[in-house]
């Protein structure tokens, strides 16, 4: 065949081919209607396709065919197919759908303020925890420089968003912790009673929490223990308050840590003068077991035990009687025990299981007066979490708390009394969580608990939605009913009495954009069934009533100063009550209108140090004067304290750490206490409520002794 035919020839075939082909032409947009360039479009099974333009069109041909399925592929979207008929030309617009990822998906997280690397609600990390100025290692200290919380320096406990601190609960791996501070004297400052830096990380929840959780009204304050520590230590502490010392022994599939501490602030109040006199300082010592091992099916059982201790003895004036003086003697003892299980059941199923036991007693010696408090409280929980698929995920469980509190008063020359209760309380929870895709998530659950003591029963609904605004913002909104029992010297002998009540509506705003973060909430909480009693002689009732709404900002800014790091919280609050013996609603005198704290971290590379500042503003509290006639119209003074740190790393393994707080030397002021009867010209006296010193130091020195020496306690500097 000569070339000209053959060249004839293939042009006919062609040509013939091209009449016995279809188009297949469209578009591809995304939800939002923007063009997607570069789809991969083809038909299954064959190589005709091609990639979509600029404008998200595409154009390509195929034999003909009764039908054809025709795919489209395009990075982070779900994958689109449909059968054609291609006995004509074909032409299809499509819309594809954002595929989901857990990574990039929104998280549901209104009213929550984590810590810890690996949350995605972080804020706040465990080493700022550790070396936030004013905070002195306290977990409470850290938390009360976040939104949403009122400082009041004669309790040291969370208030959160206009709630008493027996409003808030607090959890160690999800389970309860019946005496999370540590015991003192009238109006001085407690602390939280474990060691942060056995925790990865913490979840502070100012409101609108998991069904999972119960028996808080205002909030909650999640502690999640270590997982394993990395390698064999001695970490020894010299302060000047104490001295502790801690050993850790590891293996392939768990460690265990031993550890003992004593506090006494002798030689501290020696050198720094006190506002009270004290017949002996506060000290404390203990002891604390922590136990880890890995088990099989990604199992790990953790152990944690200790054991507490302190005394203290302080001489206080009688109100209304300043050449009197009372003796105030106090002995706390503390044993605590929390143990948790979790395991994989299957690729689908965890389960979770826990235990903790408190045994809490508080005697205190007043002189011709004994008083005895203790508490002995049990939490058991079983937790099941089960990923139906990538997008729905299921969490429920059943628990036991049980609760006896006994009261002693010895007098002398009469003898001595005693009243008690005890509560069963079994509850259950369920919770779901759906991702209806990477910007749209819900949650949605209860919990039902009964108490054998009060004889009720409550139901607990829970809804939390959050939506992706953009790549970098999301909002969220969260909605609830919340029950706690009656604090426990309201109990004892009333049994009548119900659950209190508080209704949670959260609205909040987050966005994250590289190292600067923003929060801003707006909340409001409805309360009922709060405890009242209009004169001690009265029957205890339910009737109580009140609400508190405010807004919360947060904002925090690691990028702006090159080694410098900050954080600003502001809140503002209104609330009222009408509960306990208030003879109408006002405000409760342990809340501020409006809280401000500034934190600032510096670290100076060439002096291998770290600085920290913190600014604390709280504004005026209200105050009753039982010589006024109308009840809570004074004001306290503002709260205001500057405090500062410093941190040498003299070696890989040794740190010095120095602190001092109110270096300004505010005069602040909490209150004052009234004498119960008026004098002669009908006035009530009163004595003023002051911090026991203005001021506070802190010098510490942290050894490490590793194998490779170069270990150190860099997030335990305190």
């Amino acid at each position: 065949m000569s070339p000209l035919k053959t060249i004839i020839l293939i042009i006919s075939f062609c040509a013939f081919s091209q009449m016995d082909a279809q188009t297949i032409r469209g578009s591809i947009k995304d939800i939002g209607g923007q063009p997607l360039p570069g789809c991969n479009v083809y038909l299954q099974n064959t190589f005709s396709g091609a990639s979509s333009m600029s404008n998200g069109t595409f154009e390509f041909t195929a034999d003909k065919a009764d039908s054809a399925i025709l795919v489209v592929e395009f990075i982070g979207y779900e994958d689109f197919r449909k059968s054609i008929s291609l006995k004509k030309d074909v032409h299809i617009d499509i819309t594809l759908k954002e595929a989901f990822s857990k990574l990039n998906a929104v998280t549901v997280t209104a009213g929550s303020y984590g810590t810890g690397d690996n949350d995605k609600t972080a804020v706040l990390n465990s080493l700022d925890v550790a070396t936030t100025a004013g905070a002195l290692a306290d977990i409470t200290g850290a938390m009360q420089t976040l939104p949403g919380t009122s400082t009041n320096g004669e309790s040291g406990r969370l208030f959160v968003h206009g709630g008493n601190a027996s409003e808030t609960g607090t959890y160690i791996d999800g389970i309860l912790v019946h005496q999370p501070y540590t015991s003192s004297a009238p109006n001085m400052a407690v602390r939280g009673r474990f060691n942060p830096f056995m925790f990865s990380g913490t979840s502070f929840s100012t409101g609108g929490y998991s069904a999972e959780y119960g028996q808080a009204l205002s909030s909650v304050l999640l502690l999640n223990t270590k997982e394993k520590p990395e390698e064999d230590a001695l970490n020894l502490g010299l302060m000047t308050i104490g001295l502790d010392a801690a050993g850790i022994k590891t293996w392939n599939t768990g460690a265990i840590t031993v550890g003992a501490n004593y506090m006494n602030l002798t030689p501290y109040m020696a050198l720094v003068p006190q506002n009270y006199q004290w017949n002996k300082a506060p000290e404390a010592f203990g002891g604390q077991v922590s136990f880890r091992q890995q088990t099989k099916k990604e199992g790990l059982f953790k152990l944690y035990a200790s054991a507490d201790q302190s005394n203290l003895v302080q001489q206080q004036n009688i109100v209304g009687n300043p050449e009197v003086s009372q003796t105030i003697g106090l002995e706390n003892k503390n044993r605590f025990v929390n143990a948790n299980y979790r395991v994989r059941l299957s690729s689908k199923w965890m389960m979770r299981s826990g235990f903790s036991y408190t045994h809490n007693t508080d005697h205190y010696d007043l002189s011709d007066v004994q008083l005895k408090e203790q508490l002995k409280g049990v939490h058991a929980k079983v937790l099941a979490l089960n990923e139906i698929n990538a997008k729905t995920h299921l969490k429920m469980g059943v628990e036991y708390f049980q609760k006896d509190f006994n009261e002693t008063y010895s007098l002398e020359g009469i003898g001595d009394s005693s009243v008690n209760f005890v509560d069963h309380k079994p509850a259950a929870f369920g919770e779901l969580e759906v991702f209806l895709s990477n910007k749209f998530a819900f949650k949605a659950g209860g919990r039902v608990e009964h108490s054998s003591y009060l004889e009720q029963m409550n139901f607990s609904p829970r809804l939390t939605l959050a939506y992706q605004v953009n790549k970098n913002g999301q909002v969220s909104f969260a909605h609830g009913w919340f029950y706690q029992d009656p604090i426990n010297k309201q109990l004892l002998g009333r049994a009548y009495l119900d659950y209190e009540k508080a209704t949670h509506y959260t609205f909040s705003y987050a966005q994250k954009v590289g190292q600067r973060n923003l929060r801003a909430e707006l909340y409001y909480k409805d309360y009922s069934r709060l405890v009242k009693y209009p004169s001690p002689n009265q029957k205890f009732t339910n009737d109580g009533n009140g609400y508190a709404y405010g807004f919360d900002l947060y904002f925090r800014d690691k990028k702006t100063i090159k080694n410098g790091d900050y954080w600003i919280s502001y809140s503002w609050l209104q609330t009222e009550r009408n509960y306990r013996e208030f003879p109408t609603s006002a405000t409760p005198d342990f809340t501020s209108a409006h809280n401000l704290s500034i934190v600032y971290k510096h670290w100076f590379s060439d002096l291998r140090s770290q600085l920290g500042v913190t600014f604390s503003y709280g504004s005026p509290r209200p105050h009753n004067n039982p010589n006024s006639a109308t009840f809570m119209d004074e004001k306290l003074k503002p709260y205001r304290s500057l405090d500062m740190n410093w941190s040498f790393l003299f070696r890989e393994n040794i740190i010095f750490h120095a602190a001092v707080s109110n270096v300004l030397g505010f005069q602040n002021s909490f209150g004052y206490n009234y004498s119960p009867i008026p004098d002669m010209n009908g006035n009530f006296s009163r004595t003023e409520i002051l911090p026991a010193a203005k001021h506070f130091f802190f010098v510490g020195c942290f050894i490490t002794l590793s194998r490779n020496g170069t270990k150190n306690q860099l997030e335990q500097i305190n």
